[in-house]
C-alpha cells in the first residue's frame, strides 16, 4: 500500500495498472520480404511442391535425352565406319543391307537416322541410288535431307541436281547447283558447284549463263581447280560464237 498526493492509501496493483495505462504502445514491425515469402510458401505449399516436381522431371528428361542423343551418334559412327569399306568398293548389296551382325544403310538409317552419322547415311543411300539409276528415289532422299552442317546440305543440293542430270533436266539442275554452292562453306566445294552449274546452263542452251558463272569462277577461285576448267570451258564458248567477258 501507498499514500498518493491527497495522503489516501492506494494498493500496488492500482498504481502499476494507472502508470499502464498512461504508457503509449509499441507498433509491430512490418512483415519482411522473407516474412512474405514464407507466408506464400505454406499458403500455396501443394502448387509449389507440384511445380519443383515438374521442373526436376523436365531437367531429368532433358539431360536423358542428351546422354541418348550422345550414345546413338557413337553407336551410328561405328555403325557406319564398318560398311564404308564396301560403298568405297561398290559393293552396293552388302553396303544396303549389311551381313551377317553388321548393319547396312537400311538399318542404320532406320535406327538412327535422326544422328549426324545416320543422315550422312542418307546421304550414301541417296548416292548409291543415283548410281544405280534410280534417279528418283535418289532425288526423294536428297530433297528431303535436312542438316545443321552446311557442306552436308550443300551435297545434298547437289545431288538433287545430280539427279535433274541423269533425267537430262538440265534448266533444273542449273539452279540446284548455284544453291549448293551458295550454302557449303568450303571454298574448293562453293567453286565445284558452281562450275557444274555453268555446265548445266551450257547444256540447257543458255551460254550467258554459263559464261557469267565460268567467270565467277574463275575471279573468286583463280587458284582452284575449277577456275581452270571454267577458263577451257570459256575457250569452247569463245569458239562457238559466245560472248564472254574479258579475263
Amino acid at each position: 500500500m501507498t499514500r498518493n498526493d491527497s495522503g489516501d492509501l492506494i494498493s500496488r496493483n492500482d498504481s502499476t495498472n494507472h502508470m499502464n495505462t498512461t504508457q503509449p504502445q509499441k507498433m509491430l514491425p512490418e512483415a519482411t520480404f522473407s516474412d512474405r515469402m514464407l507466408e506464400i510458401g505454406i499458403k500455396y505449399k501443394k502448387q509449389l511442391t507440384a511445380l519443383v516436381v515438374v521442373i526436376c522431371l523436365a531437367a531429368g528428361g532433358t539431360l536423358f535425352w542428351m546422354q541418348k542423343t550422345k550414345v546413338d551418334e557413337v553407336q551410328a559412327s561405328l555403325a557406319l565406319a564398318k560398311i564404308t569399306p564396301w560403298i568405297e568398293m561398290g559393293d552396293v548389296n552388302k553396303a544396303v543391307n549389311g551381313e551377317g551382325s553388321i548393319k547396312g544403310l537400311n538399318s542404320i538409317i532406320k535406327t538412327w537416322g535422326g544422328t549426324p552419322s545416320g543422315k550422312t547415311a542418307r546421304l550414301y543411300m541417296a548416292y548409291i541410288l543415283l548410281n544405280s539409276g534410280k534417279p528418283d528415289d535418289a532425288l526423294s532422299i536428297y530433297k528431303g535431307f535436312s542438316s545443321d552442317n552446311k557442306d552436308l546440305q550443300a551435297s545434298a543440293l547437289a545431288g538433287a541436281a545430280a539427279c535433274h542430270v541423269q533425267k537430262k533436266a538440265f534448266a533444273e539442275a542449273a539452279p540446284e547447283y548455284e544453291k549448293a554452292s551458295e550454302t557449303a562453306e568450303n571454298e574448293t566445294l562453293k567453286s565445284m558447284y558452281l562450275t557444274k552449274a555453268a555446265e548445266s546452263y551450257s547444256a540447257a542452251g543458255q551460254a550467258d549463263k554459263a559464261a557469267k558463272l565460268y567467270d565467277q569462277v574463275i575471279k573468286t577461285w583463280p587458284a582452284t581447280s575449277s577456275a581452270g576448267m571454267a577458263q577451257r570451258a570459256l575457250l569452247r564458248l569463245a569458239g562457238a560464237g559466245v560472248q564472254i567477258p574479258q579475263i
